[in-house]
């Protein structure tokens, strides 16, 4: 699909979740980035954030993105979202000092994600590295890179998101 057809989609007039700007809504109630803040929706980030703690396609939970908004701040996940995020979709990544770096579950057989055992394993890697953890809380705890903790230089992180 080319851009034009893109936007041809997006024609149901909707208040932003956010900032309360005019938007526009697909069917499905997906939208297109907010003109006035940013916030893309898919119209279920209420039931997200209350199910998941997270949002989709933003990641930031909506109420926090209301609260960064009306702070004048760029919405951020924060590292719990982030780990929301990945037991949620399994593919995440972000930028850290210009490098892209991602994060997925690579399932070894059937089992819960959300489990500690064999049948999965957490990889965080980008060009340079790649780092394999045995379960979401080995990687929370002792995920790094150049051996400072991800979780301690999470302030340093940018465009934390999902893989599309």
């Amino acid at each position: 699909m080319n851009e034009v057809e893109l936007d041809l989609q997006f024609t149901k007039p909707i208040k932003c979740a956010v900032c309360g700007g005019l938007n526009y809504a697909d069917d499905y109630g997906n939208t297109d980035r907010c003109p006035h803040c940013g916030w893309k929706d898919n119209g279920d980030s209420e039931f997200f954030e209350d199910c998941h703690g997270i949002s989709y396609p933003m990641l930031v939970p909506l109420s926090r993105a209301r609260e960064q908004y009306n702070a004048g701040q760029k919405f951020k996940a924060t590292f719990e979202d982030f780990i929301g995020g990945l037991k949620f979709y399994s593919e995440m990544l972000f930028w850290h000092h210009g490098l892209v770096h991602e994060v997925f579950i690579k399932h070894k057989g059937g089992g819960s994600i959300e489990q500690a055992s064999d049948d999965h394993i957490v990889v965080f890697c980008n060009k340079d590295f790649q780092q394999e953890f045995d379960s979401i809380d080995e990687f929370r705890n002792k995920a790094n890179i150049d051996g400072r903790l991800l979780k301690d230089i999470w302030d340093e992180v940018e465009d934390a998101g999902f893989m599309l």
